[in-house]
């Protein structure tokens, strides 16, 4: 794909990967067939195709409104187009560039901006996501049919964890969301690999990995998460 970056960002470090990520694509749309929201809203707006488009032209100092916005916000950043591209384009990268830029040129409503900063006050620390979890289960049997559908029911116990027997050892994040939403992951996995000779150890205080964060457009804020999900 042909690109004619705007000085803007041309000879930055995120111009030159934006540059190089953007010159791999080819338009086949072979990651259609992967895309979750282009799955739903057949809309190639909403497919990674159509984004890649959006993004190069915003790049390039095309005219970018909330509609374009709203276009990347729907993405998921599940990177499933990622293992149906031919030609290898890393779109995650790509997408979290467009987002940042497009963002800092339409900017947000006061509502907009308090509902993000409320998510991710609350999904990445599992001391507030849980209890608030439970709150809703235990409130689901009351809820209208709409709002029941939106709150999953009681997870499943985790089930034991093997002690740490193994000389070979590998470490797992506990992360934020996943303790309350799927409990057993971790453990199931404990035990495959005890089974092959291999203690999982959990990262002891590490926490949000900053992913939340970092798609919520909080970039500097997921940055200071994922250095102390290091340390930890």
């Amino acid at each position: 794909m042909q690109t004619r970056l705007a000085d803007f960002i041309r000879d930055t470090p995120e111009g030159r990967e934006a540059e190089a990520i953007l010159r791999k694509c080819v338009h086949c749309g072979f990651c259609t067939a992967t895309c979750p929201t282009y799955q739903v809203l057949g809309d190639d707006l909403d497919s990674p195709r159509g984004r890649i488009y959006l993004i190069k032209r915003a790049l390039e100092g095309a005219p970018v409104t909330e509609r374009t916005q709203l276009h990347l916000d729907r993405c998921l950043t599940c990177r499933a187009c990622e293992t149906t591209c031919p030609t290898g384009v890393r779109y995650g990268q790509l997408v979290d560039i467009g987002r940042y830029v497009v963002e800092a040129r339409v900017g947000r409503t006061l509502v907009e901006f308090a509902w993000r900063c409320a998510l991710n006050a609350v999904i990445s620390r599992a001391s507030l996501f849980g209890p608030l979890l439970k709150m809703g289960q235990l409130a689901r049997p009351l809820l209208p049919s709409l709002l029941k559908r939106k709150v999953p029911p009681a997870a499943a116990p985790a089930g034991p964890w093997p002690a740490t027997v193994h000389a070979r050892t590998m470490l797992v994040l506990e992360g934020c969301a996943q303790p309350s939403l799927s409990p057993a992951t971790n453990a199931a996995a404990a035990r495959v690999l005890d089974r092959l000779g291999i203690s999982l150890v959990r990262a002891a205080g590490a926490g949000c990995c900053g992913a939340v964060s970092f798609h919520l457009n909080m970039q500097d804020t997921a940055l200071d998460i994922m250095r102390r999900a290091v340390d930890a």
